[in-house]
């Protein structure tokens, strides 16, 4: 098994990135990096108001609105904040996955020469996710995730009267970023900014695959999961 290549795992909302990362990483053995938490520990531990980027100043109480109200932050932003947790993570050498990014062409267009800078073009797998609208927004309508760690419960007659956390105890509460209306545009989004990144990534040569995310998780993952191993991971 390889420790140095990447996966970027793809979908729009409610495909079931978040849940398919955390099970793939734990069984291979991968890390992770999630983009919506790396932005939301920025929003949620940065005292600072803002932050400059290539001689640019962004207001982080402005990112921190269009992240909640479904539309996505600006595109140097969000790429400086992967780029700094990616950074971090390549210290470590091994094998890692990221769940989320890019989420535009122009996003893309920046993250592919730092992807380069670390891993060859064979060294880089992306996996689409994929599922259809009305699944999309019941998974993400019926979605909670704890207060404290922000893990995210599946949605089963089993849980659903849940009320904490059955891993660290903390109340459970839902993400305004997941009402209906809000999720309607973030697949409107998707469509129009997100998708056309695939057809980027097959221009540079960078593997990409696609997976039924349709299913339980346990099917979807073993789709997955069988397509990182076919990379050598």
């Amino acid at each position: 098994m390889s420790k140095d290549k990447l996966v970027i795992l793809f979908g729009a909302p409610g495909s079931g990135k978040s849940v398919q990362s955390n099970l793939l990483t734990e069984k291979r053995k991968m890390l992770r990096l999630e983009s919506s938490k790396a932005l939301e520990k920025v929003f949620l531990n940065t005292k600072e108001k803002e932050i400059e980027i290539n001689d640019t100043i962004y207001n982080l109480e402005e990112q921190e609105k269009r992240w909640r109200e479904g539309f996505l932050c600006e595109d140097e932003f969000v790429s400086f904040v992967i780029k700094d947790n990616l950074d971090k993570l390549r210290e470590k050498e091994e094998t890692i996955l990221i769940d989320g990014y890019p989420r535009t062409e122009s996003q893309a267009k920046i993250a592919v020469p730092i992807f380069l800078s670390y891993y060859s073009v064979s060294d880089i797998l992306v996996i689409f996710l994929n599922v259809d609208e009305e699944e999309s927004i019941k998974r993400n309508t019926n979605r909670r995730v704890c207060s404290l760690m922000r893990h995210s419960i599946i949605d089963t007659k089993e849980t659903k009267n849940l009320t904490i956390c059955p891993i660290d105890g903390s109340s459970l509460e839902r993400r305004a970023m997941d009402e209906e209306k809000i999720i309607k545009k973030r697949l409107r989004l998707f469509k129009e900014k997100t998708f056309p990144v695939l057809d980027y990534f097959a221009s540079q040569k960078i593997t990409t695959i696609h997976v039924d995310g349709s299913g339980t998780i346990s099917d979807v993952f073993f789709r997955t999961l069988k397509e990182i191993e076919d990379f050598g991971v």
